[in-house]
């Protein structure tokens, strides 16, 4: 991709790990810098990327890995085509709870999908975008869903899946 004059931030960590908080840390220090911030998510992000988040995450939905995988890079190439590539071609700063580091690691690590694989999709759909910045938020497993517990809302599908 063609060097742009914005920045693509993404914050990366498993459930409960606090990246709506740090997300939220970050575009108030941009803010005050006088940058031009979005914040997004992953999936989701857009009109699209909120219908494609809501068939992945709704809880008992049984989904092959394969279409898990191809879903959740559906919903980043719609977020990278309609808003990302857009946004950093004015020189804004794009914060993303999530980008394709998740997908290396939930479809990767996860599901087993190889890594030639979410290279590949990575070229294709997310078409290169890598980010400038990834801040990975690390806390162990029990402790991150004892905070998404802590939170009141029942859990997606993702949260429900066994911790291995």
């Amino acid at each position: 991709m063609p060097q742009n004059p914005g920045k693509l931030i993404s914050i990366e960590g498993g459930e409960g790990a606090g990246k709506t908080t740090v997300m939220q840390a970050v575009r108030d220090c941009l803010a005050q810098t006088g940058k031009t911030v979005i914040c997004t998510r992953e999936p989701g992000g857009t009109d699209v990327g909120e219908e494609i988040r809501r068939v992945l995450l709704t809880p008992g939905r049984t989904l092959d890995a394969g279409t898990e995988l191809l879903l959740m890079f559906a919903s980043r190439a719609q977020l990278v085509n309609a808003l990302i590539k857009p946004a950093l071609a004015r020189g804004d700063y794009i914060v993303t709870d999530r980008f394709t580091d998740a997908s290396f690691a939930y479809q990767g690590g996860g599901r087993g999908v190889p890594r030639e694989v979410l290279d590949e999709l990575e070229r294709w759909a997310a078409f290169g975008l890598k980010p400038d910045r990834t801040y990975l938020l690390d806390v162990a497993v029990d402790e991150g869903m004892r905070r998404v517990a802590g939170r009141g809302a029942g859990q997606d599908r993702m949260e429900r899946e066994s911790h291995d």
